[in-house]
Order: structure tokens, then C-alpha cells, then sequence
């Protein structure tokens, strides 16, 4: 049999020993499970956690908007890159106070080999502007941020004079920066550091391949058994489980994206 390979590296087999047996006695019935299935519960776990919190598990290439680009040949997805997003914004406040042009990307974490690009353009990428000098970009690639550091005197005096010419209205322009990066837990540099929040990860994969295991069940909520004088009953409250994992996930995506605000 082909070997089923996980993006989080999770073997199915220790998984099926280690993580399963806190299942009700109704569902225990490992050797009926098989590999396939629990491989594709896994699976659906890792790809609903990335899409949640834009996270990579593998290394991922991103570029901002590869359709729009004029090249001769077209850029391909699966070749020359992994992943499609919108350029960011150029706020109003982009250099201003303590920013120095701060971004925020989308995925974490982001690999400093090969370093981000950082590209200045508008209306679409074919209209560059200004591309940032390497030396300026520092990086906390564990967060998912980037500043910019003028580090040349020429250079920031050109690009002064644009920022002054085309924002001097103190407005911004939408999706005019482009960042194309590579992110994703596996190589990082800072794995190291990464250690805590990769351990956590993995154990909010595996709770949610439970939890997926469990929909697919169709458990009831209890059940009931009675002979010769016997009589035992069980509560299954999924729902405590889901609340429990709910709660994980949100320590989680606050502690790795900041804790969100909501205006009403």
C-alpha cells in the first residue's frame, strides 16, 4: 500500500493508537477504521485548519496576483508559484508614526530564503513604481511581518519624492503593494521558535480529526444497556468536545494573529 503522508507529518498508525482510544466504547472499533479513512480525516483537518488560519504546514510559494502579470510564458501555478492572493494595500498612515511601512501578511510563517520581494505598483504589477532594495526589508518571519527600513540615502530620497507627490492628499491606494514570499512551518528558519506554536498545531489537528470521526458517526447523545439486573447508561456530550476544541482554537489564532476586534 502507498504511503499516506500527512502535510503535518501525523503518521495514521499512531494516531489510530495514541489519539483514538479516549473515543466512546461504541466507536471503538479501531481495526474496522481503516488507514484510508483516518488518513482522509486527517487530511480534512489539516486543510480546514489552513484555510482558517493561514497557516501552511508545507513550504508554499505566494505571489500577488500571477494572472495579471504580462510574462512571456504566463506564469503557472504548481510551477512557478503555490498560491495566488490580492496585493495589499497602501494605507494613508503607511510611513507614518512608528509603522516603517509595516505589513502584515496573510500566511504564516514566512521563510527568509528566499527573502520577500516587496514591489510598489499601480494600477496592476506591470506598472511598477518603485521595488523595495532587499536591505530594506526586516523581517519577524514567526509573525508573519515586515517592515521597511530605508538603509540608502539615494534610493529613499526617490521614493521619498514619490510618496510625497502621489499621497500628499493623505489618502491611500488599494492593492498597489506587492509581496510574493514563500510560508509554511516545514524549513522555516525560525523553527526553533516556532516549536510551541507547531506542537499546539499539531494537537488542534489532531482534535479536530476526532471531532471529525465523531460527525461522521452520527453519535447519539445517549445510550443505554440493561441485562439480568444490570443496568448501565452513557451520555456522549460532542458538543462539550467541540466547545473544548472552539475554545483551543481561538487561544491559538489570537496569540499568532492578535486578538480581533469587532465595531458594531
Amino acid at each position: 500500500m502507498a504511503t499516506l503522508e500527512t502535510k503535518s507529518g501525523i503518521e495514521v498508525e499512531d494516531f489510530r493508537k495514541d489519539d483514538l482510544f479516549g473515543l466512546p466504547s461504541t466507536l471503538r472499533k479501531n481495526a474496522d477504521w481503516s488507514s484510508t479513512f483516518l488518513y482522509n480525516k486527517i487530511r480534512a483537518a489539516e486543510d480546514e485548519l489552513e484555510r482558517t488560519l493561514g497557516i501552511y504546514y508545507k513550504p508554499q510559494r505566494i505571489v500577488c496576483e500571477p494572472e495579471n502579470r504580462s510574462v512571456n510564458p504566463p506564469l503557472i501555478k504548481g510551477t512557478d508559484y503555490d498560491v495566488a492572493e490580492e496585493a495589499y494595500d497602501y494605507g494613508s498612515d503607511f510611513f507614518q508614526g512608528e509603522n516603517w511601512g509595516g505589513i502584515r501578511l496573510r500566511h504564516y510563517p514566512i521563510h527568509t530564503t528566499p527573502k520577500p520581494t516587496v514591489t510598489f505598483a499601480y494600477p496592476n504589477i506591470d506598472h511598477k513604481i518603485f521595488t523595495v532594495p532587499p536591505e530594506w526589508i526586516r523581517l519577524k518571519g514567526a509573525y508573519g511581518q515586515i517592515r521597511l527600513v530605508p538603509a540608502s540615502v539615494t534610493v529613499y530620497a526617490s521614493f521619498t519624492a514619490y510618496i510625497l507627490s502621489v499621497f500628499s492628499g493623505g489618502r491611500g491606494i488599494p492593492q498597489s503593494v506587492f509581496v510574493d514570499y514563500t510560508a509554511g512551518f516545514d524549513g522555516v528558519n525560525e523553527k526553533g521558535d516556532l516549536a510551541g506554536d507547531f506542537m499546539d498545531l499539531l494537537e488542534l489537528t489532531k482534535q479536530l480529526a476526532v471531532l471529525n470521526i465523531l460527525d461522521a458517526a452520527f453519535l447519539p447523545n445517549s445510550t443505554s444497556n440493561s441485562a439480568d439486573g444490570l443496568s448501565q447508561s452513557n451520555s456522549y456530550a460532542v458538543k462539550d468536545f467541540r466547545t473544548s476544541y472552539d475554545k483551543k482554537l481561538r487561544q491559538f489564532r489570537d496569540r499568532i494573529k492578535g486578538v480581533r476586534l469587532a465595531v458594531v
